[in-house]
């Protein structure tokens, strides 16, 4: 949690679970795909619900493949092609296993690529500083401008949209034109 600057400075939780408000909300704007979503990918699904299923994908009516740590299926073991018509994931914010600058995040959009092709729609929670803190040299700033698909879509997330947590948040859509290029988060 990052709730008190000089008492919890630099701790962030990482099993913070998505607010269904914003599965609500991801779950509306991707309607428009409707038939077409026979296959969905969620590599950090996180606690399962009693249909079997992760928050971010528990409203969907389509078949879901789910990866966590939390149940021993953990996505960077994967090695085949995952054939899916959608990535949602609200990965871990951590930096990768608690070494370098990589963010989860990166790690997690680096592993999708690999496993499902750079054409395929994502959806992706993620810290800000993915995006704009990235040094003029940085790696992820010439993934972003080269490797990675374009950002068809931003959410502005308001910075208390997780309980107990206080973090600048967004959502950046890859590969979905339909979507307007910015909504801001509707909370209530």
């Amino acid at each position: 949690m990052v709730m008190n600057i000089e008492k919890n400075k630099g701790i962030k939780r990482n099993d913070t679970p998505t607010p269904i408000g914003i599965v609500d909300f991801i779950t509306e704007l991707i309607s428009p795909l409707g038939q077409s979503l026979k296959k969905v990918l969620d590599p950090a699904c996180g606690k399962l619900n009693d249909e079997g299923k992760g928050i971010l994908t528990s409203k969907l009516s389509c078949d879901v493949i789910q990866y966590d740590i939390i149940f021993d299926k953990n996505f960077f073991d994967e090695t085949e092609k995952i054939d899916a018509d959608l990535v949602i994931v609200n990965p871990p914010f951590n930096r990768s296993g608690g070494k370098g600058r990589k963010l989860l995040p990166e790690v997690f959009m680096d592993k999708i690529l690999e496993l499902c092709g750079k054409d395929i729609p994502i959806i992706l929670i993620t810290p800000m500083g993915f995006r704009l803190n990235c040094g003029k040299k940085s790696k992820r700033r010439k993934k972003l401008m080269n490797d990675y698909p374009d950002i068809t879509s931003i959410i502005s997330l308001p910075l208390d949209v997780f309980e107990g947590v206080k973090f600048h948040t967004e959502i950046l859509c890859f590969n979905l034109p339909h979507l307007k290029p910015h909504y801001i988060y509707p909370s209530a």
